[in-house]
């Protein structure tokens, strides 16, 4: 098989093993259903790597047998590449990120002052099995492992296949969602909002641990999405990811996890992370190997 034909199969088995990632462990719950009936502790409302880890096993000997696939049919292992990407880059900051926040700054406040309590009220009024199903669903894309999942395919398939750009955007994303991160939990700290589930109201001071502002899922969605659309060549997939992060955005709404503004923010921080991250990792690098 050509190598291209090995990052084709890698690839669409990561889609597939992903999938079964945000619904695990239904699979097996749906299977003991048909044909066993056995008395099981675990459920359609369990979470990967949450209520019920001892189940997750399966799931991970499957993922083991892909990284030994991708590995034994690797034509590099030279993971060395990694830390050179790393060595490569330079921090840049763009103007537009700075500008994005300030801006975004003001669209926040508005939000806050005008659009928080409607849009919450809304989310109450259409609230139904349907909608509570998709948001739990929708949840665990933006939680749980799978955003690891997604910046550890990169960099193994990118190590295999000999594609520098993927190292590259495994880094970014890594950097990106870690950076955004921490920076949502300074803010948390610092802001201290209620969250909607608490009916304290928009403007209520809360405890460090149930403090809505930002959101983290959201953040973390956001970083890694805007990476992609930043430095990914395919076009589906600058819009899966970035439909991808509106959709968890959306469900921490719905959930009443979070506050408009909350979400609102958390994509505007995720979004300029992820500029200045993909313009410090890609960009610098891709421009150092086009130096003679």
């Amino acid at each position: 098989m050509s190598i291209d034909g090995k990052r084709r199969t890698a690839s669409a088995a990561f889609i597939v093993l992903l999938i079964l990632a945000v619904f695990w462990p239904s699979p097996v719950v749906d299977a003991n259903r048909l044909c066993c009936h056995a008395a099981l502790p675990i459920d359609d409302l369990s979470f990967l790597g949450r209520e019920a880890p001892s189940w997750d096993i399966v799931f991970w000997c499957l993922t083991g047998l892909l990284v030994i696939a991708i590995i034994q049919s690797a034509e590099s292992r030279d993971f060395g590449e990694a830390w050179r990407v790393v060595r490569a880059s330079r921090v840049v900051i763009p103007r537009g990120a700075i500008v994005l926040l300030v801006v975004g700054a003001a669209l926040v406040a508005i939000t806050w002052m005008t659009l928080d309590a409607p849009i919450t009220a809304w989310g109450e009024r259409i609230q139904s099995d349907t909608i509570e199903d998709w948001i739990r669903i929708t949840n665990r894309l933006g939680g749980g492992m799978n955003p690891a999942m997604i910046v550890i395919f990169f960099l193994l398939a990118g190590v295999a296949y000999r594609r520098r750009r993927w190292i590259a955007i495994a880094v970014a994303m890594a950097i990106a969602g870690l950076g955004g991160g921490i920076l949502a939990q300074i803010v948390k700290f610092a802001v201290g909002r209620a969250r909607p589930e608490l009916w304290l109201g928009p403007f209520t001071h809360a405890r460090a641990s149930a403090t809505s502002f930002p959101s983290g899922h959201t953040v973390g969605a956001f970083a890694l999405a805007a990476v992609l659309v930043f430095a990914s060549r395919s076009l589906p997939l600058r819009i899966i990811a970035m439909l991808v992060a509106i959709a968890v955005g959306l469900s921490r709404i719905l959930a009443f996890r979070h506050w408009t503004s909350d979400v609102l923010a958390s994509a505007l921080i995720g979004i300029a992370v992820a500029w200045a991250t993909t313009r410090s990792v890609i960009t610098v690098t891709s421009e150092s190997e086009s130096r003679p």
